[in-house]
């Protein structure tokens, strides 16, 4: 049965509703890139049981995706244009890709999930509404589970790989880090959308309604960052 946004009050916030907007147009885009990990996997010859807990994270995406919509239509109404300068469209994710498995569960699942999974811990810490933090619980409990499947999976296969392709891997993940950056946080944006993400982030944080301001986010993508390219280097000795 699919968990469905609780029943409460919601105060209408304009900035909250676009905040949760931004997070349905992420939650899509995860659903193409997780399929494409699973594409990848099965060219790869990978287990069933690899590809049985991928097809279950982009399920989990696509319910994450519905809650967030039906919470920001709650909050006074859902935003279905994305901005330009955001690089959320999942169309472009859902194009036919010949990159191998290694880099889609790389970049979908250790870089971004891992991410997340820092991000919507710290809002659900500081969240102070109890219909937005069930919201956030019940995609706290999955993201926790994509972020040790995604693990798993890269440490079977990183280390098997020729010493050439682990550094070009490591080049990879600083390009991919930089993306983050202003993928879920506000770094590196243009000077006119980074002034709005900011105010996005800042008043939904103050109104108790998911976020955390604009600084905290950016500081919390910047440590998570930190401890993945630690474990990568680990993988890729």
């Amino acid at each position: 049965m699919r968990f469905e946004v609780p029943p409460g009050k919601v105060p209408p916030n304009d900035a909250a509703r676009r905040f949760w907007s931004e997070r349905t147009w992420s939650e899509f885009a995860a659903v193409p890139a997780v399929s494409q990990v699973v594409l990848a996997l099965v060219r790869a010859g990978a287990p069933l049981e690899v590809l049985g807990a991928y097809t279950a994270i982009a399920d989990d995406e696509v319910r994450h995706a519905l809650l967030s919509r039906d919470l920001a239509e709650r909050l006074g109404g859902y935003v279905d244009e994305i901005p330009e300068g955001l690089g959320y469209a999942p169309q472009g994710l859902a194009l036919p890709s010949d990159v191998p498995a290694h880099v889609w569960a790389l970049a979908n699942g250790c870089f971004s999930e891992t991410v997340s999974l820092a991000l919507i811990r710290a809002r659900y810490a500081a969240t102070t509404h109890p219909v937005v933090r069930e919201v956030l619980n019940e995609t706290l409990k999955d993201e926790a589970m994509h972020v040790r499947v995604a693990w798993e999976v890269a440490g079977e296969l990183l280390p098997r790989l020729p010493g050439d392709e682990r550094l070009d891997l490591v080049s990879y993940g600083q390009d991919l880090g930089q993306m983050l950056r202003s993928t879920f946080g506000t770094q590196d944006l243009p000077a006119a959308l980074k002034r709005r993400e900011r105010k996005l982030r800042d008043e939904t944080a103050k109104a108790g309604l998911g976020a955390l301001s604009a600084d905290e986010e950016n500081a919390i993508v910047d440590l998570a960052l930190g401890e993945i390219f630690d474990r990568l280097k680990t993988l890729l000795r």
